[in-house]
């Protein structure tokens, strides 16, 4: 909304009493039954929270940073992010349990949220052989016709860091 800038949320938070309790209830109710989570507003290590716990928590310490034997997590715009440009994600739970504010969490879903998307330069969809990506993915949840079974993906990467034409982004 426009013209709702610090100014306001200060005046608004200063007439209107929030105690502790009526902000917890907001932070973990808040979002609509209907809905099953925000939308992340960018790429979330494994493990994350879901987006609107995972900004409320997450204050860009930079633990899990340090912690990621891959060196795949940055600090951007205070919070941490999951940058799989050079190397996929093992999912090794070591940025989590350096995570003293819980915005990272073993509990959390082991995945990145990240699903492979083919773009027109993929072989496949030239009509031609390749099957690298469908061989390095761990969880063998991309099938021939490159349908990605969601349930099985963890969003690791594997297959965009194995496709030697770079036809697979991760959205």
């Amino acid at each position: 909304m426009q013209g709702r800038n610090e100014q306001y949320y200060e005046a608004y938070l200063s007439h209107n009493q929030i105690s502790r309790r009526g902000l917890f209830r907001s932070l973990f109710h808040s979002v609509d039954k209907g809905q099953a989570s925000l939308a992340r507003l960018a790429h979330r290590p494994p493990f994350a929270a879901e987006e609107h716990l995972f900004l409320a928590a997450c204050n860009g310490c930079g633990d899990c940073v340090q912690a990621c034997p891959h060196h795949l997590i940055q600090i951007q715009q205070q919070k941490a992010v999951l940058e799989i440009d050079y190397m996929s994600c093992n999912l090794c739970g070591l940025c989590a349990e350096s995570c003293s504010r819980n915005a990272l969490n073993l509990v959390f879903k082991k995945d990145t949220e990240l699903r492979p998307q083919f773009s027109s330069d993929c072989l496949v969809k030239q009509k031609q052989h390749c099957t690298t990506c469908l061989e390095k993915c761990p969880q063998q949840a991309i099938s021939n016709n490159l349908i990605v079974n969601n349930e099985l993906c963890n969003g690791c990467g594997e297959c965009k860091i194995s496709c030697f034409l770079s036809a697979i982004q991760l959205v």
